[in-house]
């Protein structure tokens, strides 16, 4: 009889999880605040809509949720889907600003943060695929085959 022991969660995991948690819950509190709010930005016609905002950040926070759920649970499909779903959120949050803005893009910040995402998803993307973290990913493997 063998007692499964699960292996350790590597530190960089761990900041993954974490940031994904509070893309999350960053996402949760903006739709919230652009609900409460709408009423005040009516007014001034913002596009896209506070409300079509709301729900497109209520969308973005249950794929971040739900996936800082499936990592903590080591599944291996992890290791590909987080990069590719902070790539689209980064791209999703450049290309509002680029197109519904009157501002360039430059005087927004633009620059920042673009380096922010891509930085963003090249950390995560060597954070879950680095070789030194594959045992991680492998042990849940074995397990769930047994």
């Amino acid at each position: 009889m063998s007692v499964y022991l699960p292996a350790k969660r590597p530190l960089s995991v761990t900041f993954i999880l974490g940031g994904v948690i509070l893309f999350g819950v960053w996402n949760v509190s903006k739709a919230l605040v652009l609900i409460q709010t709408r009423h005040l930005l009516d007014p001034f016609a913002i596009r896209p809509a506070p409300l079509w905002q709301a729900a497109w950040a209520l969308v973005w926070a249950a794929l971040f949720l739900g996936s800082a759920w499936l990592l903590r649970g080591r599944r291996p499909f992890t290791q590909t889907i987080i990069p590719l779903l902070l790539f689209l959120f980064g791209l999703y949050t450049i290309s509002l600003r680029l197109i519904f803005s009157p501002l360039p893009f430059a005087a927004q910040g633009g620059l920042v943060i673009t380096l922010f995402f891509a930085a963003t998803v090249l950390l995560s993307f060597w954070g879950l695929r680095c070789a030194r973290r594959r045992h991680y990913f492998q042990d849940e493997i074995k397990r769930l085959r047994d």
